[in-house]
């Protein structure tokens, strides 16, 4: 059961936070943006596959980690909404053109790449609208990723913009902290066992 003073607070922060990176300087964004996707290639390296996400308008695009992910031959794997509250995952390759699915966000069409099971190993870049350098996440609300993520024991990285940090998130039972956060190309926690050599 959600505790109503967590979800108010919660709420509110989501408030701010979009506000805020709504506001990013378009350039700033995008030098935050490449600098992410640099350290995340680092932290990444290592995996046999990566699951990621398709970026909304105003949310960190990891569209250049996804290219170089493809080229260095392993699966990425991207989110679909299969229904309230849930998600699957899909095999997305290079030529793969994604189509509008629920909540204006892109995803795979099923009948070309039906859900499958993301490897036990995978690396999974998680978004959000706000993160603690502890590894606490601010989602969208409706719990997806906490959903996805709750037996998910590979490394899971939540990204986004320097201005997405916030050290005072409230938590509850259900939420799923990530495992390592790279904000503005910043890393503020990683697993020391994921370093590379």
């Amino acid at each position: 059961m959600s505790d109503p003073a967590a979800m108010a607070m919660k709420a509110g922060l989501r408030e701010r936070y979009r506000r805020l990176r709504r506001a990013l300087d378009p350039q700033r964004a995008a030098s935050e943006a490449a600098s992410t996707v640099a350290r995340c290639l680092d932290l990444v390296s290592a995996a046999p596959a990566l699951a990621s996400y398709l970026a909304l308008a105003d949310e960190l695009d990891p569209g250049d980690l996804h290219r170089a992910w493809w080229s260095t031959g392993r699966p990425l794997y991207v989110p679909r909404v299969c229904g309230p509250g849930r998600l699957t995952w899909h095999l997305l390759r290079a030529d793969d053109v994604p189509g509008l699915g629920a909540f204006g966000i892109r995803e795979p069409d099923p009948l070309q790449s039906p859900a499958c099971e993301l490897p036990a190993r995978a690396a999974v870049i998680v978004p959000g609208i706000a993160f603690a350098s502890d590894g606490r996440r601010l989602g969208q609300g409706a719990g997806y990723y906490d959903r996805a993520l709750a037996t998910h024991r590979g490394l899971t990285i939540g990204v986004g913009y320097s201005c997405q940090r916030c050290d005072d998130l409230p938590v509850e039972p259900h939420d799923r902290a990530v495992s390592a956060v790279v904000l503005g190309g910043e890393v503020l926690r990683v697993p020391p066992d994921t370093l590379p050599a």
